[in-house]
């Protein structure tokens, strides 16, 4: 059964890689019909999510934009497919990156940066950025339990010249990393609900107290490196930019939690900019207190 899953996933690749993106996404609403009135996939979850922040949504707003999301979902998943067959130039005509002098400039200071992105508009792209930065670029993940899915996975991942660090070594691998003679674009999606038992610290996310992740802030600390949000917008189907905002330069001038309070805020504003691109199937108020 496993080689017939992987076979099917790698079938899958090839298919999604050579179809033009017009048939692409005429395959994405499909899906998107499919996984939201048929299968109705983490219907209830996304409903929860959109009503229980702080987005002052009427009931024909919450069904307008899960519609939405659903589309965007689909084309996020099928583009995350068709990177792994696209050039660098495909890459570079589909995302433009807006101010990158702002972690360049880090770069001849011989640091390395922490890049925090949020699960929002066209995020998957962030795996091709090793070709818009002099920097190499790590990104933070957690490891699958299918080992060989997990293979594949990183191998498609890692195509554009993206390292993986698994997020269950992620301090050590990333301390030898700043041992060597590379500085490093370490990419963190920080806004997550955290595992129960490493909780440590809790905070408002649009209106609702949850746990926050805090183990970028941690190792900006501990290895004093700057930290900067990077915000992703989508302009059409397939095409998006990305601003750079500066949150900390020396992480250690900052109090315990004032960086992940920054960058949390970031993350909201965006989402109240357009919530349709935010990925709400991710149970972001399983551990709410209120």
């Amino acid at each position: 059964m496993k080689i017939i899953k992987i076979f099917s996933v790698k079938f899958l690749f090839l298919i999604i890689g050579f179809l033009p993106f017009k048939l692409m996404y005429l395959l994405s609403d499909f899906l998107s019909f499919i996984l939201l009135r048929v299968i109705k996939y983490r219907v209830d979850i996304v409903r929860y999510n959109l009503k229980s922040s702080n987005l002052e949504l009427t009931e024909i707003d919450i069904e307008k934009l899960i519609k939405n999301f659903y589309s965007h979902f689909c084309d996020i998943y099928l583009e995350m497919i068709k990177l792994d067959r696209m050039k660098k130039s495909d890459v570079q005509s589909r995302l433009k990156i807006l101010n990158s002098e702002i972690v360049n400039k880090y770069l001849k200071e011989d640091k390395s940066v922490i890049l925090l992105v949020s699960h929002y508009g066209g995020y998957e792209w962030c795996t091709a950025l090793d070709y818009f930065f002099d920097y190499k670029v790590a990104a933070i993940y957690t490891p699958l339990k299918d080992k060989q899915l997990e293979k594949l996975t990183i191998k498609s991942r890692a195509r554009h010249g993206m390292k993986l660090i698994s997020r269950y070594n992620a301090l050590n691998d990333i301390r030898d990393l700043e041992k060597s003679d590379s500085n490093y674009m370490y990419g963190f999606m920080a806004d997550q609900s955290p595992q129960i038992r490493k909780i440590n610290y809790w905070t408002k996310f649009l209106g609702v107290e949850v746990p926050a992740f805090t183990g970028a802030e941690r190792m900006a600390k501990e290895l004093n490196i700057p930290v900067v949000f990077a915000k992703m917008s989508k302009l059409s189907r397939g095409k998006y930019e990305m601003r750079l905002e500066l949150i900390a330069e020396n992480p250690n001038e900052f109090k315990d939690f004032e960086i992940t309070e920054k960058y949390l805020r970031l993350v909201e504003k965006q989402i109240h900019e357009k919530p349709d691109y935010y990925f709400w199937t991710h149970n972001r108020f399983k551990h709410r207190k209120n």
